[in-house]
C-alpha cells in the first residue's frame, strides 16, 4: 500500500476526489474529464486503443486502468514511472496538451469557478481553501479507494491456505490455467507470476517483454525519462486484476483480445536489446512457451476469473454528475 501518511484515505477527502475525477469542466473546452479515459464499467480503464484528448487528438499510449494502483509498491506511476506518486500523476493529465489542454496555474481557477466545490474542500480540509496540492491529495485518495478484491479468485482464495492449491469452486480449465500462471516456464508453466506479482498480479519492475517494433511508431518507453540505453523498450502494466474487462492491452493497445495476448507470449516474443531474463530460455534467446490451444484457453479463463463483478456497478465509484 503506497498511501503516504500526509494523504490517508478519508471519506470526505475521496467523496472530492470523485467530484474532480468526473467532472468535465476542469479540461479546456469543458468535454473532457479524468472519466474519459478511465471507465468505472471496464475497471477505470479506456476501451480505446489511445484515449481521445479534448480537441480529439489520440494520445500516444494506451490508458492503464486505476483499480489498485494503491498496491503499486514503489509508488510510480504512467508505464514510464515519470511520476514519483500517486498524488504527482493524477495532476499530469490536467495539464497535457492533448489529454485536458490546461495551462499551468489554470486548475485551481477552474475548480473555484464551479460553486459546488467550496462545500466539498470544507468538509474534506477544514477550511473551503482551494489548492493545487489540496486537489492532487482529494484526487489521490478517490484513486486509492478503488480497489477491486472481491473476484472469483477472491472467493476460492479464500478456502484454501495456498494460491498453488486447487480451488475448489474452479473449474478444471481454471485450475489448469492458475497453475500455468503461477508455475515458472523452466518448471513446465507459463511464468507469468514472474512478471505479475503478488497477489495483487502487479508489475513492480518496468520490463520490455519483446513486442516487434511497429514503424512509426517507435516508443523508447522508461528509457526516454531515463536516458540510459539499458531502460529503452521498458514499459509498466498495470495491475491483472480485471484483464478482462479491460481490453485493448500493451502500452500501444496492439492487442484487441486476451487470446492475443496469450497468443504473443507463446510464439510471438520478438529479439530485442532489453528483453526480460524471465522472456529468455537457457541459451539467451527469446523463448518461445508453444502453449497448446487447451493450455492458451485456460490460462484465458483463469485471467477471467481476477474479475470483480461489483466494481463496474458500484455506486461508491459512479459518476455523481449523472442523474
Amino acid at each position: 500500500d503506497n498511501t503516504p501518511a500526509s494523504n490517508p484515505v478519508t471519506r470526505q477527502g475521496a467523496a472530492l476526489g470523485r467530484v474532480l475525477f468526473f467532472d468535465h469542466a476542469l479540461s479546456a473546452n469543458g468535454l473532457v474529464a479524468c472519466s474519459s479515459c478511465h471507465s468505472q464499467e471496464i475497471g477505470f480503464d479506456d476501451p480505446t486503443r489511445f484515449s481521445i484528448g479534448f480537441q480529439g487528438r489520440i494520445t500516444r499510449r494506451s490508458a492503464m486502468a486505476l483499480a489498485n494502483a494503491r498496491f503499486n509498491p514503489d509508488g510510480r506511476y504512467f508505464r514510464d514511472l515519470r511520476a514519483e506518486s500517486l498524488e504527482a500523476q493524477v495532476l499530469d493529465p490536467f495539464t497535457d496538451e492533448i489529454e485536458m489542454g490546461l495551462n499551468p496555474g489554470e486548475l485551481v481557477g477552474k475548480v473555484a469557478e464551479q460553486p459546488y466545490y467550496e462545500a466539498l474542500f470544507n468538509a474534506a480540509f477544514g477550511d473551503p481553501a482551494i489548492t493545487q496540492q489540496r486537489i492532487a491529495q482529494a484526487l489521490a485518495q478517490f484513486v486509492r479507494s478503488i480497489t477491486s478484491l472481491n473476484s472469483r479468485y477472491d472467493a476460492e482464495r479464500a478456502k484454501t491456505g495456498s494460491p498453488q492449491d486447487d480451488f475448489p469452486g474452479f473449474s478444471e480449465q481454471e485450475n489448469r490455467g492458475k497453475q500455468l500462471f503461477m508455475t515458472p516456464a523452466a518448471k513446465g508453466g507459463a511464468g507469468c507470476i514472474q512478471c505479475h506479482e503478488s497477489e495483487a498480479f502487479i508489475m513492480i519492475e518496468p520490463r520490455d517483454n519483446g513486442l516487434p517494433l511497429v514503424p512509426g511508431r517507435e516508443d523508447q518507453g522508461l528509457g526516454e525519462i531515463t536516458g540510459r540505453p539499458e531502460d529503452i523498450g521498458k514499459f509498466r502494466a498495470a495491475s491483472l486484476r480485471n484483464i478482462a474487462l479491460s481490453a485493448p492491452y500493451m502500452h500501444d493497445g496492439r492487442f484487441a483480445t486476451l487470446d492475443e495476448v496469450i497468443e504473443h507470449y507463446s510464439s510471438g516474443v520478438a529479439e530485442k536489446p532489453n528483453l526480460g531474463s524471465e522472456l529468455r530460455d537457457r541459451n539467451g534467446k527469446p523463448a518461445k512457451l508453444n502453449l497448446s490451444r487447451e493450455d492458451q484457453l485456460a490460462l484465458v479463463a483463469f485471467l477471467q476469473s481476477l474479475t470483480d463483478e461489483n466494481l463496474p456497478g458500484d455506486k461508491c465509484f459512479s459518476d455523481p454528475f449523472r442523474r
